[in-house]
């Protein structure tokens, strides 16, 4: 499974880390939906992630942005999703972490969405700016990334 975000806030890319922001819910989580402490060393909760058939990326590779909000994104330049997926066949879903991912995605790679083997789903983004939603409510939309694991299709590419 592929979690992809937008394009990481300052923060994270001054840590060098995905979702470096502490106000940002993805490890928290993450941490809930597979028991592990979202305060862990980073090396250690990407470590679980990755035990857990779990990837994280962006869809954007380069931009222009003042801020970090997502709608600041401009001179966007994408990853090359399409040449992931080819190298990493065993992917069959992809989580969008929030709006502008799953948009972005659509605009830049389109046949993302058309491929017959590749389940895509938008989720409620888990950056501080989406305040709508609680942690509570987060957690559970984001649920459904077990039930893709728990496919049993899954444990028969690996």
């Amino acid at each position: 499974m592929l979690v992809l975000g937008s394009f990481p806030s300052k923060l994270s890319l001054q840590k060098r880390e995905y979702y470096g922001n502490p106000q940002n819910h993805f490890w928290p989580i993450m941490g809930a939906l597979f028991g592990f402490d979202p305060r862990s060393p980073y090396s250690e909760r990407t470590r679980n992630l990755l035990h857990n058939r779990v990837a994280v990326w962006d869809v954007v590779a380069e931009c222009q942005r003042e801020g970090s909000g997502d709608d600041a994104i401009t001179e966007a330049t994408p990853n090359s999703l399409s040449n992931l997926l080819r190298d990493f066949p065993e992917v069959r879903h992809v989580a969008f972490n929030g709006g502008t991912a799953s948009r972005t995605a659509r605009l830049f790679a389109p046949d993302l969405f058309e491929q017959d083997d590749l389940e895509c789903e938008r989720f409620p983004s888990t950056s501080p700016r989406n305040a709508r939603l609680p942690l509570a409510a987060k957690i559970e939309a984001w649920k459904r990334i077990r039930v893709w694991l728990e496919d049993p299709e899954l444990t028969k590419v690996g």
